[in-house]
């Protein structure tokens, strides 16, 4: 299913809903999975830009300390890299767009952001 996050200050975001999960999960929201409709008040965005940045930061080190272990294990057994298309996502690439989103909607005083699911094709 594909969840939209809108604002006035920003054009639409579009993520899968697991993606969107692992987001908002990040935003510090216990969701088991995605309401149909959501919003982040304007008095909520800088603790969730905050939420966010602090899970970002904390997936970049666990994910380095795995990329390392990785290609060493790669290089002893002599294989190549793999494609980019085969590597993972990380949450800092994912959270990107809603996390600029979310700072734009923050600079102004009455913006909120808002999420609705359902197919926007």
């Amino acid at each position: 299913m594909l969840i939209t996050f809108s604002s006035n200050s920003s054009g639409d975001v579009l993520m899968l809903d697991k993606h969107a999960l692992l987001v908002l999960n990040a935003l510090g929201r216990a969701y088991e999975t995605v309401p149909a409709e959501g919003v982040i008040t304007h008095a909520q965005l800088a603790e969730s830009i905050e939420a966010l940045e602090k899970a970002i930061a904390e997936d970049k080190k666990e994910n380095v300390k795995d990329a390392y272990q990785e290609e060493d294990e790669r290089e002893e057994k002599g294989e190549d890299k793999p494609h980019p298309m085969q590597e993972p996502v990380s949450l800092a690439r994912r959270a990107f767009p809603l996390l600029e989103m979310m700072k734009q909607a923050l600079k102004n005083e009455k913006d909120q952001v808002v999420w609705r699911t359902g197919n926007a094709w």
